[in-house]
């Protein structure tokens, strides 16, 4: 690092010596000045890793990650090189251009780097994250813990131990874990939310208000108007969980939670109110984001039927059974219907 800020030093000098603007070397990219001292000295892998953390800094990960081999090879025992190649490799996993072998090799950089005593709670961090992702939940619980007693400030490692804990069905170390995250940070979205999952999965009403102020941290939290939304309509408050589910549709973002709030409310309509008329709006709706939606076709001969429209229900199981030929239930629905109105048939 000394070496290349020396070396943007002496350039400095020399273009102001030459009666070159400063401004023509401040607006250069840093990217092409360290190019230039690289192909001055092939062999410095500290010229290497300096130019992929400024690809890392412009999210170029996989232009990063040649750099970072290559000042590995010339290398290898550099704890900041093996870091950089655990980080910019569960990056590019993350951004689906990855496999596990991927997560397998970043982890063993990360271990490296714990070893050359580099970024230690970060690397028990990402590390523990990794194996949080392949389901190895205690093993994940150890590296965090680790990564915490390092760094007990560090609100989103609380988080993943979080996860960690519920994985390994440690509910109570799951609540605190996320509890102590937003003791941390007290504007923490997630947290509140998985709070909000935690006591909704056991059927506990204080899940309304973590789902409330993960809403009040961001308006358009989905997710949370979502699982609000879930969880009125399993108390029974309709008029509350439409809202909820309303909130996600006025966001229109025409998405999959999109379709499960428009399903769910139609649904709702169906076999809660009794409002066919109305559960057959929302089918439509969904049936204009999505034509292969094959169940809300079903909902809506279901409805047709009920409100004594043959004709419609038959065309609609059969649109059902058009999209989804092995769907027994729409097969039983059409086959009665006809049973029952052999004149229609």
């Amino acid at each position: 690092m000394k070496l290349l800020h020396l070396l943007f030093s002496v350039l400095l000098m020399a273009c102001t010596s030459e009666n070159v603007s400063t401004d023509t070397v401040i607006d250069e990219d840093p990217i092409l000045v360290v190019s230039d001292l690289i192909e001055g000295d092939i062999t410095n892998d500290s010229l290497y890793v300096e130019r992929a953390k400024i690809n890392i800094e412009r999210k170029r990960f996989t232009e990063a990650l040649r750099d970072l081999e290559r000042a590995n090879l010339l290398d290898s025992t550099k704890g900041e090189t093996h870091y950089l190649l655990g980080d910019v490799l569960l990056e590019l996993a993350k951004q689906g251009d990855g496999s596990k072998k991927t997560l397998v090799l970043a982890s063993n950089h990360f271990f490296t780097a714990v070893d050359r005593d580099f970024n230690t709670a970060l690397s028990y961090k990402k590390g523990g994250e990794i194996l949080l992702y392949f389901a190895e939940y205690i093993k994940s619980i150890d590296l965090l813990t680790r990564s915490v007693s390092i760094n007990p400030n560090d609100f989103h490692t609380y988080i993943l131990l979080g996860y960690s804990y519920r994985g390994s069905d440690e509910i109570e170390s799951s609540i605190a874990s996320f509890k102590k995250s937003i003791s941390i940070k007290s504007e923490n979205e997630e947290a509140y939310l998985q709070l909000g999952n935690l006591y909704f999965a056991n059927q506990d009403s204080a899940a309304i208000q973590y789902y409330k102020t993960a809403i009040d941290i961001n308006p358009s939290s989905r997710d949370a108007y979502y699982n609000l939304g879930l969880l009125y309509h399993t108390l029974l408050m309709y008029s509350e969980s439409q809202d909820a589910y309303h909130k996600i549709v006025d966001l229109e973002i025409e998405d999959g939670i999109y379709e499960k709030a428009i399903y769910n409310l139609g649904f709702m309509f169906q076999e809660d109110l009794k409002d066919y008329r109305n559960a057959i709006n929302y089918f439509i709706e969904l049936t204009r984001v999505n034509s292969n939606h094959y169940m809300a076709y079903f909902r809506m001969g279901i409805c047709y039927e009920g409100l004594g429209d043959v004709r419609n229900a038959e065309q609609y199981y059969r649109k059902t059974l058009d999209i989804n030929p092995e769907f027994k239930e729409a097969t039983e629905k059409l086959n009665k219907l006809l049973s029952d109105n052999e004149k229609y048939k």
